[in-house]
Formats: structure tokens, sequence, C-alpha cells
């Protein structure tokens, strides 16, 4: 019986000690008095917890006199102390959000609100809202300075980012950003990273921001953090999206005229240029086709899906995700698998340890578009899509007296050729912080970027050598062996394989320490260094004309040019620095930082190693320093701070320049090695370094509810590193050297706000301007501009005084005010100069706007981006006009026009000539549209102005539904409509492109080049939370 006792008595005392209550309450806004969804209910010092439902209700078991945490983005954390069982609370607002929390530079967190520079920060749900496959295109209208361009509507196609302007002129300097992933910096791009596994992308914008990323971080950075798991109960999410993407803005052909030449039928001609092909009163009109539409297909499809799984204990979080996507193009066989998993943990034994390592593989597997030129040419009585004959044979348009000339449908090759390209990317970094002492953080962090790529592929042959013909024939498709002997050894079937690796492996060392002094002054220490190992090796090999037809191995081919179809290519490039921070603190209110960082780079001679740059920034909040500043009515001025920045930073030179380059010579006797006279030498090259201030402000109103943030920026980048012509008498032909100069200004503003926030309704906006111009300060002398990549005599430039993207090429000769001069015979007459300035890339500003309504578990979002300005080189349409296919050929073809121009009448007294009107006749024939039109690069210069609605999402949460459903969290459904209409006076597919998205320097965006269109989507996601 005491024994009984003694056991209900200790377990009434276990019952006493373990005894829990039911709190449930209500969790209002202070602002509105509206109800808090979503709000986090937790109680402390454990992982038990809930969120608010639609009515700000909450309800969770806790231990007895625990206390809750209370806390929701935007506003500022409450504890309640457990003394019942109903506790209502009412947050209230942050003057800066818990959201701009951002991650800087060396992967340290900081309050948005202690940054002296301009920083911008995009969250998970605005990346992923518009559904696209690469997470660069989803930043452009998002952030303010920043420009994304694309190749076009390939699942293939690539995009590049660009900061605040060009800032290096020189074909072999990028001016795209680093990407910082998890403290990693990479090197392959930030395309292959799942969307879905990123929690947020910082977008450092100026030199000060960046300066302490050293020689790579000229450009800016983008520091992207990917999800991490949280301690508590296991999670599971899965997503299934699926889309549907229809060919955008196709390009309309002439449907008028067939092949020929002057208006007259002509055999082996591929153009517009013949006569009408049914003329007025035809009984029996031919056949027309749209061939431009026939190539592509009606839709694409993109189908991805998502699964993660992450959860652990107050000493160890893992998170796990995997993927899979498929997204196949308009274009036959354009296609990109995509296979990825990312494993993450973080395992924290006690308080002075913690460790982490992040490890994600990305497989591709993928075939791209290629060229579809050939499609713009294709006379409009014939089909594309017949491209074989009944016998399986290639079909023909016509045997030219050049057999190897002899057109044949673009299909074939995307029917009957192959190549597939796989790559494999392996990310890891793995880190271990120790805190000491209190104030004193060391962190050690190694990582590892490297991507393994081969290429496996064939075309068919076009032609036989087995079967020739004794002579010429244009009826057939035999080759006499005068052609064979002549052709490409490619016509007769080709193989190819390509193999590569490269690698970057980095380690960094870095110590933080911060100081509270008396008085409410603070101070912050940090200090480290890093080493880069870069190293690529690639190996080729190809092989001409197949033995046995039908077999297509590399064992299969005739010829194997050694020095041009083998090759193999190792590089190395190794660089280090050293940097440190000293920041002062008073009350957060006002701040001072002075940065340093010292690099070493092997592209450099070591006489310049290391070379140093440093950043000083400041800022004040004036709202808390001004008294009753923010304390006005209704808390209309609720924060406000000023801010500037001086940075240097530094660009290294590309690799190999210090010495002569040798390369193999199959005409020399022994096929051995000589001096490559065309190679350009540097053995005197110092680092570019940009020079660069900026002051801004950030404002908030209406107790945080209007945010408004304004900066004004200037960068100088000097010591340019170019390539010039020398004298041949120094040995070589080019040399590159330290000469030039480039500045940047600008401005940025980003504004957003809550316009309604009350009964369950929020509504909020946000806006991004940016303004830059670029402008070539200084070149070598003599030269007038740093030409880019050419297309045609069209060139993008960066032109002495004038635009660091700007465009050169031939233009009609024109009065002092810009009239066109015409001669006495009416006919407009053509500049001499092949490189004259005829356009500007640049717009005059870009923008762009964010929407999103939300009521309970609805949400609607709309994103639109535009530009006003900005020259597009339409290289697309010339080739229309070239072979007679424009749609605006109809309109003017054999009609008599007056030119609008001026023709010489005279001088006046001090020898000037005086123009007058031209009123001369001239007709519109295909002689005159090739010479007087198509010849002139200047028509080919179009206003590249244009508005765009990038998505709309309508989704809809029945998380708070599914509170009392046992093992489902939460189910969203959601449905996307991407790049839904397009505002513009450009006559191309798309003004928003960019030819070559790897082209460095000037780059290649604003030129149309035959790119595949942008495609409109429709997708569908779900996202279910286990």
């Amino acid at each position: 019986m005491k024994r009984l006792f003694f056991m209900l008595t200790c377990l009434l005392a276990a019952v006493a000690v373990n005894a829990t209550v039911t709190v449930t309450g209500v969790v209002t806004s202070a602002e509105d008095k509206e109800p808090v969804i979503g709000a986090s209910v937790l109680e402390k010092g454990t992982t038990n917890g809930t969120i608010t439902d639609f009515d700000g209700m909450y309800t969770l078991t806790v231990q007895d006199g625990a206390t809750l945490e209370i806390s929701y983005v935007g506003m500022k954390t409450q504890e309640v102390k457990v003394t019942g069982t109903q506790h209502n609370v009412v947050l209230q607002g942050d003057a800066i959000a818990v959201e701009e929390v951002v991650v800087t530079a060396m992967g340290v967190v900081q309050e948005k609100k202690r940054l002296n520079f301009a920083v911008q920060n995009v969250g998970a749900d605005d990346l992923t809202d518009g559904k696209s496959a690469n997470i660069l295109n989803s930043l452009q209208g998002k952030v303010a300075g920043v420009n994304v361009t694309t190749g076009g509507g390939s699942p293939n196609s690539g995009s590049q980012l660009i900061i605040r302007g060009v800032t290096s002129i020189s074909s072999t300097q990028t001016n795209e950003p680093l990407v910082i992933l998890d403290g990693m910096p990479l090197t392959g791009g930030l395309g292959d990273i799942n969307p879905n596994d990123i929690e947020s992308v910082t977008v450092l914008k100026g030199a000060a921001a960046s300066a302490l990323y050293g020689q790579e971080a000229a450009n800016g950075v983008l520091m992207v953090t990917t999800k991490s798991a949280s301690a508590g109960k296991l999670t599971a999410t899965v997503n299934g999206s699926w889309q549907f993407d229809t060919p955008a803005n196709l390009i309309k052909t002439q449907n008028m005229y067939m092949s020929g030449s002057q208006g007259f039928y002509k055999e082996q001609t591929k153009n517009g240029w013949g006569p009408v092909l049914n003329p007025v009163g035809t009984t029996n009109p031919a056949e027309t086709y749209d061939n431009v539409r026939n190539y592509f297909k009606d839709y694409g499809f993109y189908h991805k899906y998502d699964m993660s799984l992450s959860g652990g204990t107050d000493k160890f979080q893992a998170l796990a995700s995997a993927s899979y996507s498929n997204a196949e193009g308009i274009v036959v066989n354009d296609y990109r698998q995509k296979v990825t998993a990312m494993l993450k943990g973080t395992y924290s034994p006690n308080k002075y340890l913690t460790m982490s390592l992040m490890a994600n593989v990305i497989h591709n597997t993928y075939r791209s578009a290629g060229s579809v030129s050939g499609i713009y040419s294709w006379p409009i009585n014939d089909d594309i899509r017949n491209y074989e004959t009944e016998t399986g044979d290639i079909r023909f348009l016509y045997y030219a007296d050049e057999k190897a000339d002899s057109p044949i449908s673009p299909l074939y090759s995307r029917y009957r050729d192959e190549g597939v390209n796989k790559s494999t990317r392996t990310l890891l970094t793995g880190s271990i912080t120790a805190k000491p002492v209190k104030g004193l953080e060391i962190t050690a962090r190694l990582s590892m970027d490297q991507n393994n790529y081969h290429y496996d592929g064939y075309t068919v042959p076009r032609f036989s050598d087995t079967n020739l013909a004794p002579e010429q024939n244009i009826t057939d498709p035999y080759l006499t062996q005068e052609q064979l002997d002549k052709i490409s050894k490619s016509l007769l079937g080709e193989y190819s394989y390509s193999q590569s690796e490269g690698r970057l492996l980095t380690g960094n060392l870095l110590a933080t320490y911060h100081l509270d002094l008396p008085k409410d002054f603070g101070m912050d220490f940090m200090v480290g260094g890093e080493l880069k190992d870069r190293t690529s090796i690639s190996s080729s090999m190809m092989g001409r004309d197949f033995v046995i037809p039908g077999v297509y191995s590399i064992g299969n081919t005739n010829y194997i040019n050694g020095t041009d179809d083998v090759k193999l290519t190792h590089t190395q490039r190794r660089s280090a620095g050293v940097y440190g921070e000293i920041r002062g603190d008073y009350k957060g209110i006002a701040s001072l930082s002075v940065t340093s960082r010292w690099d070493w780079s092997s592209t450099l001679a070591m006489e310049y190693c290391p070379y140093w740059y440093p950043s000083v920034t400041g800022g004040l909040i004036l709202s808390e320093l001004i008294p009753g500043l923010n304390e006005t009515k209704d808390n209309w001025f609720s924060y406000w701070k000023i801010r500037g920045n001086f940075a240097m930073v530094g660009k290294d030179a590309p690799a190999y320049l210090m010495d002569r380059r040798f390369t193999q010579y199959a005409t020399l006797p022994d096929g051995g090695y000589g001096a490559n006279a065309s190679a350009s030498v540097g053995a005197d090259i110092k680092p570019e370094i940009s020079k660069s201030w900026e002051i801004g402000t950030d404002i908030r109103f209406l107790n945080n509810r209007l945010r408004m943030d304004l900066a004004y920026y200037s960068q100088a980048t000097e010591n340019q590193i170019v390539t010039v012509r020398v004298s041949h008498a120094a040995g070589y032909v080019l040399q590159t050297r330290n000469e030039g100069s480039v500045k940047n200004q600008g401005m940025e503003l980003s504004l957003d706000g809550d316009i309604i926030k009350q009964n369950g309704w929020l509504w909020t906006m946000g806006v991004n301007v940016g303004f830059n111009r670029g402008v070539v300060t200084a070149l070598p002398e003599g030269m007038v501009e740093i030409q880019g990549t050419q297309y045609g005599d069209i060139f993008p430039t960066a032109y002495l005084n004038g635009s660091t993207t700007a465009i050169s090429g031939k233009d009609y000769a024109r009065t002092a005010d810009g009239r066109i001069i015409c001669d006495e015979n009416g006919y407009p007459t053509i500049n001499p100069s092949k490189s004259v300035l005829i356009g500007n890339r640049e717009p005059l500003f870009s923008a762009g706007l964010s929407t999103m309504l939300k009521y309970k578990g609805f949400s609607l979002s709309l994103q639109f981006d535009g530009r006003v300005g900005g020259d597009v080189v339409n290289v697309t349409g010339r080739g229309l006009w070239s072979s007679g296919m424009h749609s605006a050929i109809p309109q003017y073809r054999g009609r008599q026009v007056v030119w609008d121009g001026v023709v010489a009448a005279g001088t006046d007294a001090d020898g000037n000539t005086i123009y007058e009107q031209n009123t001369k006749p001239i007709a519109l024939d295909a002689t005159t549209l090739t010479n007087y039109y198509y010849n002139v690069s200047s028509n080919f210069l179009e206003d590249g102005s244009y508005i765009r609605l990038q998505y709309a999402t309508i989704a809809y949460d029945f998380a708070p539904m599914l509170k009392n459903v046992k093992g489902i969290e939460g189910i969203k459904l959601s449905f996307t409509g991407t790049n839904l209409f397009l505002l513009t006076r450009y006559t191309g597919s798309d003004p928003q492109v960019n030819a070559s998205t790897g082209t460095a320097g000037t780059g290649a965006a604003g030129i149309d080049n035959y790119a595949i269109p942008n495609t409109r989507g429709f997708n569908m996601a779900v996202q279910v939370t286990f």
C-alpha cells in the first residue's frame, strides 16, 4: 500500500512538473487593427509552434508557464508569458522590416539600415512567380540598374545580366557580376541552379558593396542564398509544374513574289525577287506557304517536378532536394533535360562551433536549336516541311551548278542529324565557424565548382563520293570528280566529339570581431584572405566523309586533319587576396567603415602584384537624430537615412598575354610549331581600376507603408585593357596594353508600398527605375572605337566620346543638320566611311513594375518591365530585304518614290554648298532596294522601347483550410501566363534580345541576329507540403 501511494505521489508530481495548457488567441496589427494572417506563434526554446488562420486566430498546447514568441514579417517580435488560456496579441510595425536583413560581402548578414551602399534583395516568391527556368530572367524588372537580355526563346538560350552598364570595353573582359552561392564563388554562372532551391538573391551594385570580393567583383555581385532547414519536425514539399509555350511575335514575310531576279523567274534562286506568283485573274492560283510559321512547332512543352525534405534538432538541421525538368522548345528536337540534387546540413555541437556542408549536382542533357537564318529566305511557293523525297532521300530545292550550293530544307538537319550535349556540374562547399570568445567569429571555407561536359554528334552525308557523274548535270544530285575535289568534305558526312573539364577551387579564411565601447559606441573588425585556382582541360576530334553508309563513328571517316581536327588545350589561372574592414557605429544612428584589399593574379607581372584598393562608406539615420521627425501624426515620416561612399576596385588581365604564343602549322615542313604573329602580346599589363562614388537616401512614410530608395552614382574605369594594331617591325601584329577610360553615371529609384492593408485585403506595388550613361572618355592614340563582333558591316562598338554600347556602320552622306544628300538623279548618296557612329544600344532608362493583390488564400501577381530608347539592330530584317522576303516589299517594289533628302543647288558667297529639297522620283526595283537601302546599315536601326507584361500569376493557398487534416500542412495551386503582351514599335520579334550572351566587352545586347522567337507560356503548378 505504501509502495502504491509512493508511486501515485511520484506520478502526480511528474504530471505537475509537465502540466500543459492549451492557449488560444487572436493576433492583430496595431497599424490597421486587422487580423494578421500567417503570423508565427512559437513556444520559446522549443520547436513547438503554429501559425494564425484567416481570422488571425491560433491554438497551441504548451507547457504551463511557457513563453510565447509571436512574429510576422515587417513587425516587431513579441514575447508573452503564458498565465492563462487566452492571450490576444497586438503586433507593432517595424520601421525597417524584418525581411530587410540581407546577405552582404563575405556572407555577413546585416540589417539593411546598417548598409551604406546600394543593395536590393529579391525573395523566393518573387523569383519563382514567373516560372522561369533560368533564375537570371526572374531578376528583370525587379532590381533598379540591372539589365537582363536573352538569346531568344529556345530552352537552351542564354541570358546576360549587366549591373550599372559596361565598365570594360575589350572583348576579352567580362562585364557580368560575380556570383556567390552560399559563400562560394561560381565560375559557371547561375542559370543551372534550381530556382526552387533559392531562398533569396541579393544584388550588390556599387564598388563599395563588392570591393571586398576583389578583382572578380568589379562588375558587382549576386549573393545567392539557398534554402535551409529549421529545427523541428520533418517537412516535405512536393511541386509539379506544367507549361505550354507558343511562338510569340513571329516575323511575317511577303506572300506575293516567287524566286527569281529582276521580276523574272530564274532557275537556281532562293529568294523573293521573281515574278508575282498569282497574278490578278489567275484561275488556278498556286498554293503559298508561310514557311516561317511552318518551321516552328505549334507549341513547346515544359514540365518540372521538385521534392524537398527538411528538419532537424537544435544541434543538427538538414535539407535535401531533388528536381527533374524537361523543356521541349518550339524548334524540332530543341530540348533540355535537367536533373538536380542538393544536400545541405548544419551541425552545432555547442554554442562555440558550427559546421556546414552543401553539395549540389546538376546534370543536363540537351540539343540546341541551331541557326534559323535559312527559313527566312525560303520561297513562298515551296513547303519547307517537305524535306525528304518519298524514298526517304534528301529533297533538294534545286540542283545548283556547284552541287555544294544546292539548298535543302533546314528541317532536314533537325530530323536527320544528331547531336547530344551532356554536362554535369558539381558544387561543393564546406565551412567551420568558431566563436571562441565573445564577439569573435572565425570562419574557414573550402569550395569547388566543377563542370564536366561532352558532345557527341554527326551530320549525315548530303552527297555521295561513290556514285560520281561523268559530267556536270543539274538534274541529279551526283557529283563529278572535279566537284568532289572542291567541296567541303563535311558534306560527305561529319562526326565530332569533344569533352572538357573546368574546375574552380577556393579557400577562404575570415575573422570578425565586435567590440562594444562605452557611451553607445561599437566597433566591428573584419580580416580575411582567399586563394583561388582555376583550371581547365578540353579536347576535341572530328572526322569527315563516312566510308560505310549508315555507320556514324569517327572510325568510319576518311579525313582527319591532325592540326585542325584533333585539339587539346590546358589552362590554369591563380589568384589570391587579403582584405580587411573596420567599422564604427553609434547607437545604430551613425556609421563609418573603411575597407582595404590587396590582390595577386597570375595574369599580371609580379611587379604589379599585389595591387591595392580601398573603400570608405558612411551613413546617418536622420529620423533617429532629429527629435520628433519619426513621431509625426500617423507616423507620416517613419524613417530617413542618408548614405555615401567612395571605392576603388581592380580587374586583372586575360590569361597568357605576357609572352609570345606558338601554334602548330600544317604548312611547316615538319608540321611543327611557330610563333603566331597575329596573337596579341602584352608583357606590361596593369589591372584595370574603377573609382566610384555614390550618394543615396532611404526614406519610409506612413508607418513604413511607403518605402523609397534613391541613389546617384559615378564610376570611372581607367587602364582599360585593349588590343591595338602595331607595326610589323615589332614582330607581331597585335599588342595588348593599358590605354583607355570609361565613365558610367546614373540614378536608381526603388519605390514600393502597401496600398491597401485592411479587412483581410493586401495590395502592394513596387516600381524600379534605372538610368545609366556609359561614355568612352579615352582610347589609344589614333583610335576612335573598340569594335565587338561584326554583323555584316555593322559593329557593336565602344566609340570615343560616345557610348560604351554604340553601333557603327555605313550611313548616307548627310548635311550638317542630318538630312540625306541625293545626287542629281534623285538617288541617295552613301558615306564612303565604313565606320560611322550610327546608334546607341543603351536605353534612356529602364523600369519594372510589380504588384500583388491578396485576400486570405487568394493572390494575384503581375510583373511588368520596359524601357525607353535604346537602338536595336534588326539583322534579321536586313536579311529579309536582301532576299526579297520582307513583308514591306509588296508595298514598295516596282513603285516610284521621291527620296526624302536634299540635292546640291550651288554655293553661297562663302563657298558653302546650298541644298534644296529633292523632287526627282526613282523606281524601287530589286537593284535600287539592294544598292540604296539594303547596303546602308543605318536603315536597320530601330527604336527598342517596349512595355511587356512578363507574367501574371493567380494562386490560391489552401493551408488554413487544412489545419485539421492530418499529414497535409498546405496545398497551393497557381496558374501563370508569361510574356502575355508586348507593346513596341520594333518590327522584329523582340527588342529585348542579345545575339551572343557570352560576348564580353561592348557585348551583343540589342543585336537581333536570327534569334529563336520568344514564347508565350501558360503554366499550372501545384505545391503540397506535408
